[in-house]
């Protein structure tokens, strides 16, 4: 049980810093468009390519993290998730 509760706890982390680094994104984006009339953008572009690359990695490993929390729970779970649903006996 203590798998599931750290992936689950790990899911919701990634969920978090997902909604996180899009705020962060957002306002880095808006520090580009202040500091391009003024000629200095570049550090404020860079910051805002470090934070998107973070979120481009989150949001491509959370179907991962949940699939991790899914098998899990199967895991310890008594049902299997194979068998048909409504279909009676199977044996």
């Amino acid at each position: 049980m203590r798998r599931v509760e750290g992936y689950a706890y790990t899911a919701r982390r990634v969920e978090v810093r997902i909604a996180d680094l899009r705020c962060e994104l957002e306002r880095a984006l808006r520090a580009v468009d202040d500091a391009v009339p003024q000629g200095h953008a570049d550090d404020a572009a860079d910051q805002a390519l470090v934070l998107a690359q973070q979120l481009d990695s989150l949001e491509r490993i959370q179907p991962r993290v949940d699939s991790w929390l899914r098998v899990a729970i199967g895991a310890v779970a008594d049902d299997q998730g194979t068998e048909p649903f409504g279909e009676g006996p199977t044996a």
